[in-house]
């Protein structure tokens, strides 16, 4: 996944491995502990354009420590299941609207122009 290797819980990926790095899944349970620590999320390249994920790079110091690690991890996989509701929240927004029906008209002729 992304170039790297993809750790899943539930069937659904809540850490990512490249490059010797770490990165975790993060949402609104969490996201504040990485940004506090100054991560940045993973940028993925994909033909020449760039595309930010949900998922941050991991401080060595908390890497290094077990216990801090697997509360980290823990964090994130709590953070799945915000997906979910995330996802039925935005898809019962989108079945709510209306939808205008937009109208493009093209010129044929290239004397107009």
């Amino acid at each position: 996944m992304f170039g790297g290797h993809g750790y899943y819980a539930n069937g659904k990926m809540f850490a990512l491995v490249r490059e010797k790095s770490l990165y975790l899944k993060a949402g609104s349970g969490n996201v504040a502990d990485f940004l506090l620590s100054g991560q940045m999320p993973y940028i993925h390249q994909c033909f020449g354009e760039y595309f930010p994920t949900n998922f941050y790079s991991v401080p060595m110091d908390v890497v290094e420590d077990e216990t801090l690690l697997a509360q980290w991890v823990a964090k994130a996989i709590r953070q799945l299941g915000q997906t979910d509701q995330n996802e039925k929240a935005s898809s019962a927004l989108d079945s709510r609207r209306t939808r205008t029906p937009t109208t493009t008209s093209a010129v044929l002729n290239s004397h107009f122009f």
